[in-house]
């Protein structure tokens, strides 16, 4: 599988680890629902090797994509370096599906995120 440069351009190192959305004043808070959804989907993706038309809102991460224990605590690295965004270990835990994050996103994005 290729690299999407969309992603990694905000990978690794970024500047903002351990930063929350609302804190962040850069592109990266200035991200509208549409950008947001496909750098989750692009996420999920690279981790689980799934194919796009998988990723749902209703598909389940274990079951349907694939996501093990590791996949997990990938996401929350890449949605700390990719996004900006610090989801917490207990949070991250209680996802079922995609929309459980897509939903917990929103919550902890910037106001003009909310869409998603």
């Amino acid at each position: 599988m290729e690299a999407n440069p969309a992603v990694d351009s905000l990978g690794s190192g970024s500047a903002n680890a351990g930063r929350h959305a609302s804190d962040l004043p850069s592109a990266q808070a200035d991200l509208c629902s549409d950008e947001l959804q496909e750098r989750l989907i692009e996420i999920l993706i690279r981790i689980s090797g799934a194919d796009p038309s998988q990723i749902t809102p209703e598909a389940r991460l274990i079951e349907d994509i694939g996501i093990d224990s590791l996949g997990f605590y990938e996401i929350l690295i890449e949605a700390d370096e990719c996004l900006g965004i610090k989801i917490r270990e207990e949070d991250l835990l209680k996802f079922r599906t995609v929309g459980d994050i897509q939903n917990h996103l929103r919550t902890l994005s910037p106001p003009d995120a909310q869409a998603f």
